[in-house]
This record gives C-alpha cells, structure tokens and sequence, in this order.
C-alpha cells in the first residue's frame, strides 16, 4: 500500500473514527431529552425522504468518484465532467424534491411539519459534491469538513434541545450543518476547477445512462436498508424504527473503519484497471491485499461487539432494553458487509462489472423483501435485523461467485486461520470478563482492551503476514530517523 493510499485511508480513517465517537456520546442524549416517539418521527419522516434522494442523486456519488478518478490528470477534460456531472445532479435534485413535497402533501395525514423540515435535507444533497474529492484523491478536505460538521451538529444539538418540543430545532440543526458543511466544499473547490459552462443535453447525453446503471443497485441495496425503517414503521410501530436504527447503528459503527477502505480504494483501482498496461493483475493485487485487512479487523469486531453488547448497553442506554438483543442479531453484518465492500466497491464498480454487481444486490434486496413481508408484522425491528442479515449473505455469496474465476483471495491461507484462532481466544476472553466484572463503563473499557491485547498478541506471536509487513516498515522508518 503506497504512501499516499495510506494517507487518504488515514484521513478517512480519522473521520470515521470521529463518527464512531460522537453517536456514543449523542445517542444517550437523545434518547433521554428528546425520547423515542419524536425520535421515531423524525427517523420515519427520514426514511420517507432518503427514498426521494436516491431517485434524485441516481448513482451519482459513485460515478462521479469514478468518473473524476479516471479523468483527473486531463485538467480540461476534468473541468467539463465534473460540472456536467453536477449540473445533472442539481437538475435531477430539484425534481426529486418537488416530488418529496407533493408525495407528504397528499399521503400523509394530519401535522407535516416534521416532514416538511426533514425535507430540506434534500438541498445538502443536491450541493453534495464529495464524490469529486474523492475522485481526486483528496481525502484531507473532504474528511477534514465532515468532522466539523458532525462536531459542530453534536454541540448544538446538546446545547440547544432539551425537551420532545425541541424536535424541530433538532432536525433544523441537522440540516443547517449540512448545508454549512456544503459551503465549505465550494471553497475548497476553486484549487482544483475554473468555472465553465456546459450543455445541459450534453450533461444527460454522456452520463445519465452510466449513472441510471448504478443506480438500480443502489435501489435495490436500499431495500434492505431504507426499506427496512419504513416498513417498520408502516407495518408494526414507529418506536421500533429508532430501537432498530439505534442498534444498526452500533453494529456499523466500527464497520466504518473497514468499509472506509473502499471508499480509498475505488479511485485509485479505477485509476490503475484503465490507465496501466497491467492494471487487471495490479487491481487484483489491491483487492486480494484489502480482503485480508477486511478480515483482519472485522472478525474481531463481530465476535467482541457480541460479547460486550449487554454488558455494555445496560450502563449505556439503559432506557431501551430491547436493544442488546438486537445488537447480537445483527453483529454478523460487519463481516458480511466486509466482504461485499471489496468484491463490489472495491472491484465490481471499478472494473465496470455494473450488470453483475446489480444483480448481487437485487437478489439481497429481493430476499430481504420477502423476509421482512413476513417476519416484521410479528416481530418488529427483530425481523427487520434478521431479514438484514440474510440480505448481506446473499450478496456476499453471489458477488464471490460472480468473480471468483477474475480474482483468487486465498481464503486457505495460514493468514486467515490466524484471524479467525485469535478471534476465538479474544471472544472468550472478553466474555469471561464480562461475567466477572460489575457493570460500568470503565469495566467495558478494560473488556475491550484486553480483548485487543489478546488479539495483538496472537498476531504477533504467530507472524501474520501484514502484521509483519506493518512492523518492519515501522522499524524501519524509525531507523531512517535515527541515521
């Protein structure tokens, strides 16, 4: 992994792990000043809403990533696809939000206020212009302006809202911090573009096609995400929409530190796969090196979330019981989502596999559809998790088939019986402790502490390949300093 992969995945990295902080701290909060009622609004009017976003953004944060990627060293040329890109993006945006705004107007009943402020999201989407800095490999600015955004809506939001009442300022917070972060972007953007005039027609003519193709799998993977939220909420009860959101959330929390990758790998794969004479067989290299790191971090994030989840939750949000079970339902998506990061993002998408990578996702969204048609209106957010989980096995089974005669992952490898033996022993660990020690979140920390002890320890002692590699290039760096 070259140093500037590196950096960006350590710029990414520093984001996610700030997005990983600041939902522990506000979650709590949340759930005690403003409760789950009007919380369970606010996340269904969301999930209404993020319908109308996909249609409008089609699969532009995607294409567009690839598209910059694949032009960035042809300044005219990126000029004129970045602003056509957006152009179309601004044009499709505004359709989807008069869209939103007729579809609450006449379907649902009775107080819209919450619905109607919700939608004023839609306006950070259609400025969202994040998928270029990522195709330029900027990962500084992009991730830089995310964490201030996210500080700068957590402090508000513990400042300013302390009653159900204040659900409207909440979610005016929330959309006032996104559309600063916004701003930001704009600024930052004039290093890179000079303004130019672009044909709207032409805009739809070059990308329309190529980002409808990358939409139907972003519908369909919505229909085990988005979807889930909203049949819970018209099939069983709103309250359950937040328990199943609050518990998702934490299962994928730490999953960010793993799918960041992805969003690192995608430009420079792109970039490499097209513009190198041996790019298949370096592509291959990135991804076949990005699968063991997936590996290597998530199976010991499933297995310790499992075993502190209740130990955890009962001193973290005590007020929702409900939501441990829930956490161990859903554990098995951090690896599961691991995987089909680096087959889909990281290889499928590059490579312009968009048919199959469609139908990987439409076949997960199809099973989960069936799943939570049948489990939800008997069990709620559980069903809505358990359908989840099937969903993200089916795409991980079908994408590895898809490409399994393009890339060899080497699953037989002594590197991977490592992850999963040290995986094994730090669980065990960390579940005898959470029986021994009393609850509390200073315990919690040891729990997890010992439990990446444990798993250092295993991979250091046996040799793991990466672990190596990672060693010696420190060691190595370290002696340069001293020469």
């Amino acid at each position: 992994m070259d140093k500037k992969i590196l950096k960006n995945y350590l710029y990414n990295i520093l984001y996610q792990l700030v997005k990983i902080v600041l939902p522990f701290i506000l979650a709590p909060y949340t759930a005690s000043h403003i409760g789950e009622s009007a919380l369970g609004v606010y996340n269904y009017a969301g999930s209404l809403m993020n319908w109308f976003i996909l249609f409008g953004i089609l699969g532009v944060n995607t294409y567009g990533n690839r598209q910059i990627a694949k032009v960035r060293d042809d300044v005219e040329l990126r000029n004129k696809t970045f602003f056509e890109i957006f152009y179309m993006q601004i044009c499709n945006m505004l359709i989807a939000m008069a869209a939103y705004f007729l579809f609450i107007r006449c379907v649902i009943p009775g107080d819209r206020f919450y619905y109607y402020l919700t939608g004023c999201t839609m306006l950070a989407s259609m400025l969202d212009i994040t998928w270029f800095f990522y195709g330029m490999e900027d990962f500084k600015k992009a991730s830089i302006r995310n964490i201030i955004v996210k500080c700068l809506g957590v402090f508000l939001i513990m400042t300013l809202c302390k009653t159900p009442a204040d659900l409207w300022l909440y979610i005016l917070i929330n959309v006032g911090s996104e559309l600063f972060g916004q701003a930001i972007m704009f600024v930052q953007l004039r290093q890179y573009l000079t303004f130019e005039k672009v044909s709207l027609k032409d805009a739809y003519k070059n990308h329309f096609k190529a980002t409808f193709q990358l939409f139907v799998p972003t519908i369909a993977i919505s229909v085990y995400t988005l979807l889930d939220q909203t049949m819970v909420g018209a099939l069983y009860e709103k309250e359950h929409v937040t328990f199943y959101l609050t518990s998702m959330n934490i299962v994928k929390m730490f999953l960010l530190l793993i799918t960041s990758i992805g969003s690192v790998m995608l430009p420079r794969v792109t970039n490499v796969y097209y513009n190198k004479e041996d790019g298949a067989k370096r592509a291959e290299g990135y991804i076949s090196t990005t699968m063991k790191i997936s590996m290597l971090l998530a199976l010991p994030m499933c297995f310790g979330m499992m075993a502190i989840a209740k130990s955890f939750c009962t001193w973290y949000i005590p007020v929702w019981p409900i939501i441990p079970e829930l956490i161990m339902m859903g554990c098995p998506v951090i690896i599961l989502i691991s995987m089909s990061n680096v087959t889909g993002i990281q290889y499928m998408v590059p490579t312009g596999m968009y048919n199959q990578y469609s139908a990987s996702v439409i076949a997960g969204s199809v099973v989960n559809f069936f799943i939570n048609l049948l489990l939800i209106p008997k069990m709620g957010a559980y069903g809505a998790i358990i359908g989840s989980v099937i969903a993200e096995f089916t795409v991980t089974c079908v994408q590895m088939a898809l490409i399994h005669s393009k890339v060899r992952f080497g699953f037989l490898q002594k590197s991977y019986g490592v992850y999963l033996f040290g995986t094994a022993l730090m669980g065990a660990a960390v579940f005898a402790l959470t029986r021994i020690f009393p609850i509390g979140p200073l315990y919690t920390v040891i729990e997890i502490l010992t439990g990446m002890a444990v798993y250092a320890l295993v991979l250091i002692l046996t040799k793991e390949e990466l672990v190596m590699k990672v060693l010696n290039a420190f060691r190595n760096r370290k002696g340069e300093a001293h020469a």
